[in-house]
């Protein structure tokens, strides 16, 4: 269903996986772990390539080789698994087809005039405005929908009034798009189990009688990256969606990515997210004292949690840690932007499935990040924007064995940065700087003869270092800027 050479994040093809039911449910195990299995089956027997992986040394996107995408094409075609708009030297649409892609070059007559009684997915290609002219269709001509995808038709502005007559609909997505408004028939959509606002123009959710309705929601994502956004004194680079209320009635919820508290907004969010027990990614931003104290309590009650985002509301506000005395157990993924009173002794629990932290306006002290040279199964370590305020990093000996990535960013005070010889042992990338402190090139020393990506920010400049075999220099970033990017991309 997705063109040649398409590159296709794994997640996102998981999850209208899922929505069509092609995965079958395996008891102990959720329907997302199963499909991984699947996809990973795929990539083991080559039928699908992996181009990037994540530090774990999962597959991040996905996709097929450009002969065997011909293949499935015409496979596709015989068995009515799939039709591709326009098709050259073909009727527009004939026969009983299930899925459906439109493609770039595809027309508003394809589309008008047809009923489609037989769709059950859609994925759309266009990035022309006239496609808003159909946006009626979508509503009325595709009655057993079960996926609806605009991810990749970034001029959309709206979606159909009456969307709420696609009553089988489990997948809707407007990432990237310019839609403002979710249609007020959406309460009608008592199937869907995703619902991707990212980088749309939707800035809250609905209402809560509206949410009420939607009880089998499984994933919400409403990330925006915005790199104007600024808090009292600092940088988000990225803001959430407002909850109006109800996000406590969707029990089945597993990703919730992100919302942003609204201070004179709703008092009972915190009281409601307590009530998302099978969450397994939390994000949530402009936290102030008192959300945090209630956010620990939620948190605790997530024994599933495996990723949390935390932003502050203003340098003032402390995360303190330790009043998160019982963290969930399955803890992977931890990224907090605002200042940290310590690192907690619990972080040394979790070293055996803490596998990538995020630490940004931490202020921490030297003696802080001793507690994290003792978490061994670290892959992905980020301190920027004057996470750590001590004048000296020194990596010695031994310590993080499995780090592939280290970001060292925007740390003002920072004047000198030693790396061993047999430290970082398994580095793959550096991000460094900007150091404006410090004088001196970064030394580091290694044995191995592999090779070391070395990324100078703010300008991006990437080359390959080779690993010297006794000591080598590499020379630090002169400007500012900030790699949010990967942070913000879905597993």
């Amino acid at each position: 269903m997705f063109p040649q050479h398409h590159s296709i994040r794994n997640g996102r093809l998981i999850r209208e996986w899922i929505a069509e039911g092609f995965v079958k449910a395996i008891e102990g195990k959720t329907l997302e772990d199963v499909a991984h299995g699947y996809m990973n089956e795929l990539i083991n027997r080559s039928l699908v390539e992996a181009p990037e992986l994540d530090v774990t040394g999962k597959a991040k996107v996905c996709r097929v080789h450009d002969l065997l995408h011909e293949i499935i094409l015409k496979k596709t075609k015989e068995v009515g698994f799939c039709r591709v708009l326009p098709r050259s030297n073909e009727p527009a649409f004939r026969g009983i087809n299930r899925r459906l892609s439109i493609m770039i070059n595809s027309s508003n007559d394809d589309l008008q005039g047809n009923i489609f009684p037989y769709v059950h997915s859609v994925i759309v290609f266009r990035r022309d405005e006239t496609l808003n002219n159909v946006v009626p269709v979508f509503g009325t001509s595709f009655k057993f929908l079960k996926v609806l995808d605009f991810e990749d038709a970034p001029c959309l502005d709206r979606l159909p009034d009456d969307i709420g007559n696609l009553f089988d609909l489990r997948y809707l997505s407007v990432r990237g798009t310019k839609v403002r408004m979710l249609p007020r028939s959406i309460e009608k959509l008592e199937n869907l189990e995703t619902l991707d606002l990212r980088n749309s123009l939707v800035y809250e959710l609905p209402a809560s009688e509206t949410m009420k309705r939607l009880g089998k929601l499984r994933n919400i994502y409403a990330l925006n990256i915005d790199h104007k956004v600024q808090r009292n004194g600092f940088s988000y680079g990225s803001r959430g969606i407002k909850v109006v209320g109800g996000i406590g009635f969707l029990k089945a919820l597993q990703k919730l990515f992100y919302i942003e508290v609204d201070q004179e907004g709703d008092k009972d969010l915190f009281k409601e997210l307590g009530n998302l027990t099978q969450l397994r990614t939390l994000g949530i931003s402009n936290v102030g004292s008192e959300d945090w104290r209630n956010l620990c309590r939620c948190v605790e009650n997530m024994k599933l949690l495996e990723s949390l985002f935390v932003a502050s509301s203003s340098e003032s506000v402390v995360f303190d840690l330790e009043l998160m005395s019982s963290p969930p157990k399955f803890l992977r993924n931890i990224n907090l932007i605002g200042h940290l009173k310590t690192i907690p002794q619990w972080f040394t629990q979790h070293q055996s499935t803490l596998v990538k932290l995020r630490l940004g306006y931490s202020k921490l002290e030297e003696d802080h990040l001793q507690v994290l040279e003792n978490m061994h199964n670290l892959s992905h370590l980020e301190i920027c924007h004057d996470a750590y305020v001590g004048e000296r990093l020194h990596f010695k000996k031994g310590v993080f064995p499995k780090l592939k990535k280290l970001h060292l960013q925007d740390l003002s005070r920072l004047c000198s940065l030693i790396i061993e010889e047999s430290a970082l042992v398994m580095i793959e990338q550096l991000f460094l700087g900007p150091f404006p402190q410090m004088k001196e090139q970064v030394r580091f020393a290694c044995r191995n003869n592999g090779q070391i990506e070395v990324i100078s920010l703010p300008n991006l400049l990437k080359y390959k270092q080779d690993w010297i075999r006794e000591k080598g220099e590499v020379q630090q970033g002169d400007s500012t800027s900030a790699n949010t990017k990967d942070q913000h991309q879905d597993q």
